[in-house]
């Protein structure tokens, strides 16, 4: 790719996957409220080094205790660098550091342009409470539900 990234600094997805943005590439994991909601991860299917993936292209995959499992999708174009190869070992590091210690992989950055269209951590941070308020009923809503029952 070559050439320095102009924004630098941590970004994230609405499928919940973070990228900590270097000069020219990226690494990647999935945010602390997703490992949350889905639980204790108990395995990580990482990407292979030297593996392409255009964006939000699902690149690995996480499951839970109770089997369910969850892609991790690529924040960005790119070819994927470098694996956190202890995740293989000890899963469980990712339910402890999700955006830390527990990252996924390290990927180029094809285009600067994509970061764009990803979010910082404020515009994160509105994005989970829109999408907690989708999940629950508003009270009025259960009431007037809870009455057609009578």
């Amino acid at each position: 790719m070559g050439g320095l990234i102009l924004s630098e600094g941590k970004k994230f997805t609405t499928t919940h996957e973070w990228i900590e943005v270097g000069e020219s590439d990226g690494v990647v994991g999935i945010t602390e409220r997703i490992q949350l909601e889905y639980g204790d991860i108990v395995f990580v299917e990482l990407p292979t080094v030297g593996d392409e993936y255009e964006q939000d292209e699902p690149l690995g995959r996480a499951e839970v205790g109770d089997g369910d499992t969850f892609p991790i999708h690529a924040p960005v174009t790119g070819e994927i660098k470098e694996i956190n190869a202890i995740l293989e070992e000890d899963p469980d590091l990712i339910n402890h550091s999700p955006e830390g210690d527990g990252w996924i992989c390290r990927i180029s950055i094809e285009s600067a342009r994509e970061l764009n269209i990803l979010m910082d951590v404020d515009d994160y941070n509105d994005y989970e409470d829109e999408e907690l308020d989708d999940e629950y009923m508003d009270e009025e809503d259960f009431y007037d539900d809870d009455d057609e029952d009578y």
